[in-house]
C-alpha cells in the first residue's frame, strides 16, 4: 500500500513531527508513506534520512505526482488547496482522507464544504477535536480518532540532565501568537514571582512577527520576570527532549496556556520525559492528563489558580516524581510510535480494502 500525506507548510512544527513518526513507523506495517508540502519554510531537517519520501511543489505538481505514482490513499492535513483536484469525480486521484489537526477555528471552516468531495473518512487526533469536527462537517461522514505519535527521541529512556538549572524552571513551548497565549504564561510567572517563589521562566518559540521581539521583552519587564527569563528563539526540534529533561531535573514544571488545542503535542512530549505538566482543565488535555496523578489542572484563564497549582508542585518533590513517572507510562502506552502508528495503519488498511 502507498499513501501520500499532504500539508501546506514544511516547517519545524508539530504536524511535521507527527509526519516524521508516521513515515518512520508505517513501513513496519507494509505501508510506503510519502509527504508532500506546498511551501518549504526550513523544515527539511525534520526528515533527515527520508529525503526520497519528502516532496515540495505546487498543486499541479502534487496532482501529477499522485496520478503517476499509483497511490492507494491521499490524506490531506488541513490543506484545503488539494481539494481542487477532487472537485471533478473523474480526476483519477486516489480516495481522499481529510485530517483535521488545526485548533484555529477560522482555519477549519473548510469542513462545512467537505461533504461534496466524498472523503472516505475524517481523522482527528483526539475525541475533543472529533466533536469540533462533527459540528462543522455534519454527522454523515465517518470521523475517527487517530492518535498522534510522539517522536522516537522522546520515547528513549530519560537520563539525568548534566547541569540542571539551580532554580526550578517554569517552561512554555509553542508558537508566539495570541492563540497559544504566551502573554498568559508571563502573567503566571509574574504571579509566582510576586508570591516569593524563586523560579526561572523559559520560553521556547519563534516570533510570528518581528515586532514581537520587543513586545516579549517589554511584557516580561512589566510582569517583573525579565531578569528570570530565558528565551530559546530557535530551539531545534531534536533538542526538545533535553529541554524538558532540564526542566524536570531543575524541579520545575512545563506549563501550557493555550486557548485551544486539537491534541497538545508539547504536553505529551513533556510527559514522555517525566516532566511535570500544568494544563488548563479542559479538552483535549483531560484525555491524557489526570489531575494530581499525571499532571496538574488549573482553571482556564485564571492566573491565581495556575499560580496556586504551581506552588504545590514546586514545593513537593514526591508529587513531581510520581506525576512524572505515571505520565510517561500513559504516553508510552497510548502515544509512543508503536501503538499510535498501529492505529493509523489499521485505519489505512481498512479504508483501502
Amino acid at each position: 500500500m502507498k499513501v501520500l500525506f499532504v500539508y501546506s507548510y514544511l516547517t519545524l512544527g508539530g504536524v511535521e513531527a507527527v509526519l516524521r513518526a508516521r513515515l518512520d513507523g508505517l513501513a513496519e506495517h507494509g505501508i510506503e508513506a510519502h509527504a508532500w508540502f506546498f511551501h518549504d519554510y526550513g523544515g527539511r531537517s525534520m526528515f533527515a534520512g527520508l529525503e526520497d519520501r519528502v516532496h515540495v511543489g505546487d498543486l499541479e505538481a502534487c496532482l501529477a505526482f499522485l496520478r503517476g505514482s499509483r497511490f492507494d490513499l491521499l490524506s490531506s492535513i488541513d490543506t484545503e488547496a488539494v481539494f481542487a483536484g477532487y472537485e471533478t469525480p473523474s480526476a483519477g486521484l486516489p480516495p481522499l482522507i481529510v485530517e483535521c489537526h488545526s485548533a484555529y477555528l477560522a482555519n477549519i471552516e473548510y469542513l462545512r464544504r467537505v461533504r461534496r468531495l466524498n472523503p472516505v473518512a475524517l481523522f482527528t487526533p483526539s475525541e475533543h477535536q472529533r466533536r469540533t469536527v462533527r459540528e462543522r462537517a455534519g454527522r454523515e461522514i465517518e470521523v475517527r480518532v487517530v492518535p498522534n505519535p510522539v517522536r522516537e527521541a522522546f520515547v528513549e529512556e530519560p537520563t539525568p540532565f548534566p547541569a540542571p538549572p539551580r532554580r526550578p524552571v517554569l517552561a512554555w513551548l509553542g508558537r508566539l501568537d495570541e492563540h497559544k497565549n504566551w502573554k498568559g504564561f508571563l502573567e503566571i510567572a509574574g504571579e509566582v514571582a510576586v508570591r516569593g517563589v524563586a523560579a526561572e521562566a523559559w520560553i521556547a518559540g519563534r516570533p510570528v512577527e518581528a515586532a514581537q521581539v520587543s513586545e516579549l521583552l517589554e511584557r516580561a519587564r512589566a510582569e517583573g520576570v525579565l531578569h528570570r527569563l530565558r528565551w530559546f528563539r530557535g530551539l531545534p526540534h531534536e533538542r526538545i527532549p533535553a529541554f524538558f529533561d532540564a526542566v524536570r531535573d531543575s524541579g520545575g514544571v512545563a506549563v501550557t496556556t493555550s486557548r485551544g488545542e486539537s491534541f497538545g503535542m508539547t504536553v505529551a512530549e513533556a510527559m514522555s520525559r517525566r516532566c511535570p505538566v500544568l494544563v488548563p482543565a479542559t479538552g483535549p488535555f483531560d484525555e491524557f492528563v489526570e489531575d494530581g496523578v499525571t499532571g496538574g489542572f488549573y482553571k482556564p484563564g485564571s492566573i491565581p489558580s495556575a499560580a496556586d497549582r504551581l506552588e504545590t508542585f514546586l514545593s513537593d518533590a514526591a508529587l513531581r516524581e510520581t506525576c512524572g513517572r505515571r505520565a510517561r507510562e500513559v504516553i508510552l502506552e497510548r502515544y509512543a510510535p508503536g501503538p499510535a502508528v498501529a492505529v493509523l495503519a489499521g485505519e489505512l488498511a481498512r479504508l483501502s480494502a
